[in-house]
């Protein structure tokens, strides 16, 4: 029998990259609250636009996303609320930032 350790190493190397979306996708579904706040189901796959380009989430890069914006060949690091708009099922929806509690306090 022969064994394919290049094939054992793709898996483990594609399980570990799963492992660190899921994290950072969980992040930043709880510090951002996009879904109960707007709406917004970040996932991978998921449909975005950025500065007005449509594309699609292809990864995360920690508390960013990674965009493959249609009609280019490589993804973009962004923010998830800059500038950014998801794609839901009652159409498009502006992402907005986690409010600043703090902003309107004295000082």
């Amino acid at each position: 029998m022969n064994y394919d350790h290049d094939l054992e190493d793709r898996m483990a190397a594609e399980h570990q990259n799963r492992q660190r979306q899921t994290a950072d996708l969980d992040y930043i579904r709880r510090y951002y609250a996009l879904e109960s706040r707007r709406g917004i189901r970040v996932t991978i796959g998921g449909r975005v636009r950025n500065h007005g380009r449509e594309g699609a989430i292809v990864d995360t890069s920690g508390q960013y996303l990674m965009l493959l914006l249609d009609g280019d060949e490589q993804p973009v690091r962004r923010h998830v609320t800059s500038n950014m708009e998801y794609e839901t099922v009652a159409g498009w929806v502006a992402a907005t930032p986690v409010p600043d509690l703090y902003a309107g306090a004295a000082r």
